[in-house]
């Protein structure tokens, strides 16, 4: 395992949830169901907001490098603890102390993290992608997030869940297309002239329209649960099939890596649903957007 990997994406997380926290607060201003343009309008004059997309460009750097460093096995399950880190800073902003169920799993994540970095060994795999298999990975991937968008527009008592899972699906598909990106510039490979580099750019301005679209659609404890799960179930998928990434450690260490991510991803998943602790916040601690304007 990359030591330095699982440091950089740590610092990658705690760069998302500070951004997350920022991004929510301005874009939950609006008016809920606002359209495209109106939106756009409210954010880009929010200082927040604009600080909070500092920080994602921070936090996406630091991804990069992180996956350029270490396997989107260890990478991409570290990134989902940003939850936590975004609860946590949306209550200092606010200038209250986190809830104690917060703490409480902010803990217990923080114990399966631990016991997945000790049991993380040496993860075998290709340095190159599998170009074909990626093509028909995203291909899948982009049905499926469009299905869940086309679902939660038609359904929209179940809207969160599947804004959360589309989200879910593009940021893991973001996460493959960046280490195939860094894996062909590690190569020395022509970067404008290969497929990986213009999927990442694709997919991530898909997935920063759509963070914006889940923002202003759904209260976070809605949709970032599924999301985080989805999240990195996909990224995973996505280092399996297309670097043929595989564990190489001891029946004692891949068990305690196994059981430590399902510690993480259950840690996470709770923590986004305790995310609306008071019945006057609409998600980590913001204002419903029509009682609020900042």
């Amino acid at each position: 395992m990359s030591w330095w990997a699982a440091a950089v994406a740590l610092a990658s997380a705690v760069a998302a949830g500070w951004s997350t926290a920022l991004m929510h607060y301005g874009a939950s201003g609006a008016e809920r169901g606002a359209r495209a343009a109106a939106l756009a309008r409210h954010v880009l004059a929010e200082w927040r907001w604009r600080l909070g997309v500092a920080a994602s460009l921070l936090g996406l750097a630091l991804h990069a490098v992180a996956l350029h460093l270490g396997s989107l096995t260890l990478v991409q399950p570290l990134a989902v603890t940003a939850l936590f880190f975004a609860m946590v800073f949306r209550d200092l902003l606010d200038h209250r102390a986190p809830p104690r169920r917060t703490v409480v799993w902010g803990a217990i994540t923080a114990v399966g993290l631990g016991l997945f970095l000790v049991g993380a060994g040496p993860t075998g795999g290709d340095d190159q992608p599998d170009g074909r298999a990626a093509a028909l990975l995203l291909g899948l991937g982009a049905a499926g997030a469009a299905v869940a968008l086309r679902a939660a527009a038609r359904f929209p008592v179940h809207g969160g869940l599947l804004l959360g899972t589309a989200g879910g699906i593009v940021f893991g598909l973001m996460a493959g297309a960046i280490k195939s990106t860094t894996s062909v510039w590690s190569a020395g490979g022509e970067l404008l002239m290969s497929w990986p580099l213009y999927a990442m750019v694709a997919v991530g301005v898909t997935g920063f329209l759509l963070n914006q679209h889940i923002y202003n659609r759904t209260r976070l404890p809605e949709s970032l649960p599924m999301l985080n799960l989805v999240n990195p179930l996909v990224a995973l998928t996505f280092g399996v099939v297309v670097f043929a990434e595989r564990p190489s450690g001891t029946a004692l260490s891949l068990a305690l890596e196994c059981g430590g991510l399902a510690v993480v991803l259950t840690g996470v998943f709770v923590l986004g649903r305790t995310a609306d602790d008071g019945p006057q916040r609409s998600a980590i601690g913001v204002e419903p957007a029509r009682e609020r304007r900042a």
